[in-house]
């Protein structure tokens, strides 16, 4: 079976203020898979991403999404590309319900015609995903884990086909964190592909298939998730 790549970072770079948080760093992501990127807090793993997702463009190198490069001069640009991100700090407004959170990030979504069209089709996005969500529940009734499912549904009802989880299991319960992971899984099979940015390496290792390691801005290395070790990937993460 042919794999196919659907990310390339080419030699991508960042600088803020001079300081390089990202240098030359060069891996792919394969369609259908959960590629985890690690490393050290401040080894530039969130500025990658957000280099994906369209809230910085690269000072040098290129990013190609399915074959082509993009240069995506914001995150709408990089939704219209099947990208999305669920960052730490979920952005919710929390006074609203679930289904106008949803509506609030699309374009051309009022009116009572597209609010009927978004019930039926989120209630069948949960019902792939094996979700229960009350559309008419405002957000801040939610425990934490919901709501990132919310962030998740909105992605997916955009048409999110390349998702990015940013330390997605910070701020969760154990029992949260194995639903998660559970849902990843579900949305793998469906074809999803998934970047995984963590420095939990027991759940890396439980959900990965790739895992890439940045140290101090650089590519180390990128390694198949089951033919390494926790120790292995701590010892290429502080070398």
């Amino acid at each position: 079976m042919q794999i196919t790549p659907v990310v390339e970072f080419r030699g991508v770079g960042k600088r803020f203020a001079g300081i390089a948080a990202n240098e030359d760093i060069s891996f792919t992501v394969n369609k259908g898979a959960v590629h985890a990127v690690v490393g050290e807090n401040g080894a530039g793993k969130t500025t990658l991403m957000n280099l994906l997702a369209g809230l910085h463009r690269p000072d040098a190198g290129s990013i190609l999404v399915r074959g082509e490069p993009v240069d995506f001069h914001g995150p709408q640009a990089a939704h219209h590309a099947g990208i999305g991100m669920v960052h730490q700090h979920f952005m919710l407004v929390e006074r609203f319900t679930i289904l106008q959170n949803i509506l609030l990030s699309c374009e051309n979504s009022y009116g009572l015609l597209p609010q009927l069209q978004a019930r039926q089709k989120l209630t069948a996005i949960c019902q792939r995903l094996g979700l229960t969500l009350d559309l008419d529940a405002p957000v801040e009734t939610l425990p934490v884990g919901l709501r990132q499912r919310v962030e998740i549904v909105k992605l997916l009802y955009r048409g999110g086909d390349i998702l990015i989880f940013d330390e997605p299991t910070a701020v969760l319960t154990p029992g949260e964190t194995a639903e998660l992971l559970e849902l990843l899984r579900s949305m793998r099979r469906q074809g999803k592909t998934i970047l995984y940015v963590s420095h939990k390496l027991s759940e890396v290792l439980a959900i990965a298939d790739t895992v890439s390691v940045l140290r101090q801005g650089r590519l180390v290395g990128t390694v198949a998730a089951a033919e390494t070790t926790q120790e292995q990937l701590v010892e290429m993460m502080i070398g």
